[in-house]
């Protein structure tokens, strides 16, 4: 049952009125059956007899008179939660089989804790929210997803020493989830490098000064290798002391994507 809009043309003008109508079948067709006419719509809806009628009819349905209720200023909010990005993403994140992959993984694993959440965990932070594991912990409880209240902040540090670990395994099970019959290799890859500077007056073996995209040559910084298919979606990626040069860079990635993606006969362009 709905309400619908009739045109009617008279002598006078031309005139829009309100009706009550349902679909009712009538042997193997559909047709809509007028209930009642309400009258014309822009009288109606002048003298507000609509409103009254919507608000009579509100008392006998449940959900409405929650939604009539939270509008009442005797209720108060007192928490919040955000379930869009987890509701999105979560999708994506079972499409692409990571559940399965990092339960396979962390199989042998004693975690007292979900750790496939805590993944997920971290990674939609850092898509919405990025920060540090620190903030990640506090984010969280911001969010409406299962298996997220169970999660405290060594469990987030441990799942982060976890991928750590299994970064090489479980970017190479998810370049090949995607292959096919036809598409066994990959024909074409695209490799960048982007520097990122830290506030520090020390280097270190890995932080060091070195050509700064940034135009930041003070201080040191890491230099970030990502490779991507041609798809756009992100295969590998390798953190290099911050000078290193692109050549470099590219070397060592092609060395690295022959171990781990089973690469053969290379061909670069630049």
């Amino acid at each position: 049952m709905f309400l619908r809009r009739k045109r009617s043309a008279q002598k006078s003008g031309s005139y829009e009125y309100l009706q009550i109508v349902e679909s009712v079948r009538d042997g193997g067709k559909v047709r809509q059956k007028v209930i009642g006419t309400l009258g014309r719509a822009d009288k109606i809806l002048a003298s507000g007899k609509l409103d009254s009628l919507i608000k009579s009819l509100a008392k006998f349905s449940e959900h409405l008179k929650v939604v009539e209720a939270s509008r009442s200023p005797e209720v108060e909010a007192l928490s919040s939660r955000e379930w869009g990005p987890a509701l999105v993403f979560g999708r994506l994140w079972e499409k692409q089989g990571i559940p399965e992959i990092i339960s396979g993984l962390a199989r042998h694993r004693k975690f007292e804790f979900d750790v496939e959440r805590a993944c997920f965990a971290l990674a939609l932070q850092r898509l919405c929210a990025p920060g540090s594991d620190l903030q990640g912990s506090h984010w969280t409880t911001t969010v409406e997803c299962p298996g997220f209240d169970g999660l405290a902040l060594h469990h987030l540090y441990r799942t982060t020493s976890f991928l750590a670990e299994i970064r090489e395994e479980l970017e190479k099970q998810l370049s090949w989830r995607d292959f096919d019959l036809f598409s066994q290799d990959f024909d074409l890859v695209f490799i960048d490098t982007t520097s990122l500077y830290v506030y520090r007056d020390s280097e270190t073996e890995l932080r060091k000064r070195g050509y700064s995209r940034d135009r930041r040559g003070d201080l040191p910084q890491f230099v970030l290798c990502v490779v991507v298919n041609a798809h756009g979606w992100p295969v590998a990626w390798e953190i290099f002391p911050g000078n290193t040069a692109d050549q470099r860079a590219m070397e060592q990635m092609v060395i690295r994507l022959r171990k781990r993606l089973q690469i053969h006969k290379v061909v670069i362009g630049a």
